[in-house]
């Protein structure tokens, strides 16, 4: 028979005691163990624990998984493990969000210098005069002119990345986009003459893209302006971007190349109508 031993406290030593077809040991460290399993919570010893259990296989299978839960999750091991797995899980996902990061901060980055090469371009061309000439001819006028300023432009803007011979105007080998100049004069606010004359689409460089600006587009831009009689001109750069990293999971949702954009319309007193 078990002696009714309460054990209230535990010194530094494993005491082994006797009991029916089983070993309990009694171990300190602030756990009550039986055998290798902890005790119920709240046993004050180890008869009372017994008692309370009922039979030896119920009791063994009850402790044995408490103790199967507490043991594990206080083993360094199993966290170390838990962590692997979900950073396991995590990593494909960051990696997709950082390819994505470094691929789009790449394509605004272009973006803006479109933008700056638009803007340079359209503060050249304010100062000429496009009613004299005419895009096909080979003599320097307004719109060679600007298509070269806008090549120029986009070359000192993208440190030389872009690249689409700022030197010849008429050169559109490896040109990937197109630079559109239209000239506009505004009679009582609204457009009277659009330059070049009988060209709706504006004066394209190289033929692969027209204006996106219609005439009723512009009169309704400058509706509100109150600008009177009036000159202005339109530089726009269409730029394809292709993707430097160009991985699957990107261009798979987005389109390689991607078309950039960007326009500037300047005051241009030479388009400005006489009446």
């Amino acid at each position: 028979m078990l002696r009714n031993r309460y054990i209230s406290s535990f010194p530094p030593i494993k005491r082994t005691l006797k009991y029916p077809s089983t070993k309990f040991a009694a171990y300190n460290g602030g756990r009550r163990t039986i055998g290798p399993f902890l005790l119920q919570a709240g046993a004050s010893s180890v008869g009372s624990a017994a008692r309370n259990m009922g039979s030896e296989e119920e009791s063994t299978m009850v402790v044995g998984l408490r103790a199967f839960r507490a043991r594990f999750s206080r083993n360094p091991a199993i966290r170390k493990g838990q962590s692997l797995v979900e950073i396991t899980i995590m990593l494909p996902v960051l990696l997709l969000m950082l390819s994505g990061l470094v691929e789009f901060g790449f394509l605004l980055n272009t973006y803006l210098d479109v933008i700056d090469a638009a803007r340079e371009a359209a503060r050249f061309a304010a100062n000429d005069d496009p009613t004299i000439g005419v895009p096909s001819d080979l003599t320097p006028n307004f719109w060679n002119r600007a298509w070269t300023n806008s090549r120029g432009s986009l070359f000192t803007a993208s440190d030389g990345r872009i690249d689409w011979t700022p030197t010849d105007a008429f050169d559109c080998t490896d040109v990937n986009g197109d630079i559109v100049v239209s000239a506009f004069g505004f009679f009582n606010n609204t457009v009277q003459t659009r330059y070049p004359v009988g060209d709706i689409d504006g004066a394209s460089n190289c033929g692969n893209y027209s204006s996106i600006f219609s005439t009723a587009d512009i009169d309704a831009k400058m509706d509100s302006a109150s600008i009177g009689n009036s000159g202005a001109v339109l530089v726009e750069i269409f730029y394809e971007y292709e993707m430097l990293l160009g991985l699957p999971w990107i261009t798979a949702f987005v389109p390689d190349p991607i078309v950039i954009h960007a326009y500037t319309v300047m005051p241009n007193t030479f388009a400005e109508p006489d009446t």
